[in-house]
């Protein structure tokens, strides 16, 4: 019997999916819980298995087009009629026979879209676990082919490795994967020396065409990037944007911190934005109207009483603000620890919705792609963020003597609305003065 398959409910209220990448073609048999494709949502990565076995009789999206929940997606025929031994005719027939209300929330506990596959088992013979982010047909195509997923740089959003990077591999013009952008987010510990290695150039994607001055591509906005504009453009003209901006002599920090990570020894490494995270927890405690919200519709200040730390990512796929729960409650090196797993998933582009949600104040650190001052946006319906520039090694003057120092730029944008200039500046005081005087951390 024909069925036709819509898009889901995602979850989080989420209305609309961009189609990345579809796994199955028109005329594919299908099992169930295959996965039929990939869609994006504002900011993770879904994979949309098929509830029914049969024949995908026809597609009715293509890849980069955005579908509504509720829209039909993909057409199936025979359903049932060859796999399972009649599974899934029964499955239908109890179905039928059940509540509508029943039906429902079987459907959302047995079909939910899943967010990212989880990491292949080890196979028979001692095969190692992959962490290569791909689909489940990628891996299959890698396995039959003999080529190791892990060795395979993806071209896919967010490094995903795709069919042709594994059919490209194996030709033998494979490369090893890079593994040096793995700590690429804006907030993520930066390289140690030099520039970042820049993204691999090539010609922009979408369609070649033609306007009065010449030639031109023209390509639909991915739903990340979507999110992002909506987002942006929500904070610029709600907010009102006033940044402060101030120079930190992290000289005795970064000695300090040396000198822990040698005497301990222990993995993983402090670094100095587990330094600024502390010491933004720290002053936050003093000046809870930057861990708050500004609600005008209600005429509200809402203060949290938690602190949950959105770190400014940048990703293949886009920006993204993973939030690190309860920072205010993390020792140094839990705070290292969970950079560490952001850096992680990061690389594997595995965030989950719910992993991007619930933040209070936003640190963004561009330091490690160069650059000093900036106007960082506020990460809306938050009161504050903090910018990080790149640290530099600077003259300064230190009892009539000039002497050379570490000094880290540090821009404070704060919405006008909820606080003003005097607070702000009393607030990055506080931040710089835990930074310049690492004992303080002892002391609160």
């Amino acid at each position: 019997m024909p069925k036709e398959f819509r898009l889901p409910d995602l979850g989080e209220g989420i209305a609309e999916a961009q189609v990345v990448r579809l796994l199955v073609k028109p005329g594919e048999q299908v099992k169930e819980d295959q996965y039929l494709m990939e869609v994006e949502t504002d900011k993770a990565a879904v994979e949309i298995p098929s509830p029914y076995a049969g024949v995908a009789e026809k597609i009715h999206v293509q890849e980069g087009q955005t579908v509504n929940v509720g829209d039909v997606i993909v057409s199936f025929g025979e359903v049932g009629a060859k796999t399972d031994s009649g599974k899934s005719e029964k499955k239908e027939k109890e179905a039928e026979s059940k509540p509508k209300a029943e039906q429902k929330q079987e459907t959302a506990q047995t079909r939910a879209p899943v967010e990212r596959e989880a990491p292949e088992a080890p196979e028979s013979g001692g095969a190692r676990r992959t962490t290569a982010p791909a689909a489940p047909v990628v891996r299959k195509l890698a396995r039959e082919l003999g080529v190791n997923i892990d060795d395979v740089s993806g071209s896919g959003p967010g490094g995903r490795v795709l069919k042709e990077d594994v059919e490209q591999y194996a030709e033998g013009n494979g490369r090893p994967a890079g593994r040096g952008d793995q700590d690429r987010g804006a907030g993520m510990p930066a390289p140690a020396k030099g520039r970042p290695t820049p993204r691999p150039a090539g010609p922009p994607p979408g369609e070649v065409s033609q306007d009065k001055w010449g030639t031109i591509r023209k390509a639909p906005i991915n739903q990340i990037r979507k999110t992002i504009a909506i987002q942006m453009k929500r904070s610029a003209f709600t907010a009102v944007h006033v940044t402060h901006s101030d120079d930190v002599d992290i000289t005795e920090l970064d000695r300090a911190r040396r000198e822990l990570n040698e005497a301990t020894g222990d993995d993983p490494k402090l670094t100095i934005m587990a330094f600024v995270i502390r010491a933004v927890c720290l002053a936050l405690r003093k000046h809870p109207i930057f861990n708050a919200s500004f609600d005008e519709e209600n005429g509200d200040i809402i203060y949290k009483d938690y602190v949950n730390l959105g770190i400014a990512v940048d990703t293949e796929r886009g920006l993204v603000v993973p939030v690190v729960r309860d920072a205010d409650q993390l020792s140094m090196r839990g705070i290292a620890q969970a950079l560490r797993q952001l850096a992680e998933k990061v690389r594997t582009n595995q965030f989950t919705v719910d992993e991007l949600r619930g933040g209070t104040f936003t640190i963004t650190n561009v330091g490690a792609l160069g650059g000093t001052v900036s106007t960082p946006i506020i990460n809306y319906p938050e009161v504050a963020i903090l910018g990080l520039g790149r640290s530099r090694k600077m003259p300064v003057f230190r009892d009539g003597q000039v002497a050379e120092a570490l000094m880290l730029p540090i821009n404070l944008s704060f919405d006008h609305r909820a606080t003003d200039g005097a607070n702000a500046a009393r607030f990055a005081g506080d931040i710089i003065s835990y930074l310049t005087m690492p004992w303080r951390f002892l002391l609160d």
